[in-house]
């Protein structure tokens, strides 16, 4: 009998273990309503309710400082602020202030206030993973580079800055790598015993195509990622790199770096078709997610998500490689419950091929 944590590893190695393994994150509207709807009364209770075989870790302070945690208008810890902005079902933080905006000299990356050693907490991490030692843990250090970058200079300021300010992109790069390099180190060397999979969440495409070239991927993007996969790889752990939408283009690259896992698997967006993402990577990278959440989740029928759900076992899943959840990582308040149910009923239920059995 397979345990979460060796059904999740088995698949990222490539080989079959008894059913897919599942992961699942949603909007905190989503957690209540599931919550109230299956009477259960922790996060645990509702992982085991829907069979996922996850546990993700995040340090303290991830996002926000604890003193800006209920502020209307918050800083992160990165420097750029957010506002809450609700709507009918809840509400998201949305960027309003983009600190590096507009300053483009080099001294001002260098009188820039980065995070300091303690921003990020990773205190909780040795009890958080050992109580969930059943599933695959997966933590959690910072952003990618190049989603923090955006975050402090403008994603606008910075694809002009790819193509007009190449230094400054290259130092900017550097400054906010050796501050991310820190807190990988400082998590993997003081808290790495019980963590499986190390996760990093870098968006760089948009629904049609990546948002800069494969050459400036390859200067800007693949120094700072092959060092954090050598860094993961070296405290023999998996990395789980997380990009939206069109990454088709990038992915000999991303694969070059050594990343093993690759979330969330857009099917909709261009050039990510699972069986031709399967034909053509599926040897070299696990995929982990892929239910979308655009049209099949929040607008088709109970029927139609369990079949696209048994679609995307039988293309990504032949042969191992396949981590089975939603499509762009947080389901949202859109999808309907009985919907969210059928994804991971028939994602626990659906079992095609011949399965090894420990």
């Amino acid at each position: 009998m397979y345990t979460a944590k060796q059904r999740v590893l088995t698949a990222v190695n490539h080989q079959l273990a008894d059913r897919i393994p599942i992961t699942f994150d949603a909007e905190i509207e989503v957690y209540e309503a599931l919550q109230h709807h299956l009477n259960t009364t922790s996060k645990e209770e509702l992982f085991d309710r829907l069979n996922v075989d996850t546990w993700m870790i995040l340090p303290r302070n991830f996002i926000y400082p604890e003193r800006q945690q209920n502020r209307p208008i918050k800083t992160s810890i990165w420097g750029y602020k957010t506002q809450t902005v609700s709507y009918d079902s809840g509400a998201y933080e949305e960027v309003c202030c983009n600190p590096l905006a507009g300053k483009n000299g080099l001294s001002d990356i260098e009188r820039y206030s980065w995070p300091d050693d303690d921003a990020l907490d990773f205190s909780h991490f040795p009890a958080a993973s050992a109580a969930h030692q059943d599933r695959a843990v997966i933590g959690v250090f910072t952003w990618g580079t190049f989603h923090i970058a955006a975050l402090v200079r403008g994603m606008q300021n910075l694809l002009l800055d790819f193509a007009l300010r190449r230094r400054y992109v290259d130092f900017l790069f550097q400054t906010i790598s050796e501050r991310s390099f820190f807190f990988l180190d400082k998590m993997l060397r003081s808290f790495s015993s019980n963590i499986d999979i190390v996760y990093m969440a870098d968006d760089y495409c948009s629904q049609q195509a990546p948002l800069f070239s494969p050459q400036d991927f390859a200067r800007f993007v693949m120094p700072y990622l092959t060092r954090v996969v050598d860094k993961v790889h070296r405290y023999n752990k998996k990395f789980l790199l997380h990009v939206c939408g069109a990454v088709r283009p990038l992915l000999p690259q991303i694969i070059d770096a050594g990343v093993d896992m690759l979330e969330p698997i857009q099917t909709r967006a261009d050039g990510m078709d699972p069986a031709a993402l399967k034909k053509d990577f599926g040897k070299h990278i696990c995929f982990y997610g892929g239910v979308d959440l655009q049209q099949t989740l929040c607008r088709g029928s109970v029927q139609t998500v369990a079949d696209e759900v048994k679609r995307l076992i039988d293309v990504l899943g032949k042969d191992g490689g396949y981590i089975l959840g939603p499509g762009h990582t947080y389901i949202q308040i859109d999808a309907p419950l009985e919907n969210i149910l059928a994804m991971y009923e028939t994602a626990f239920s659906y079992r095609p091929y011949q399965l090894c059995v420990v």
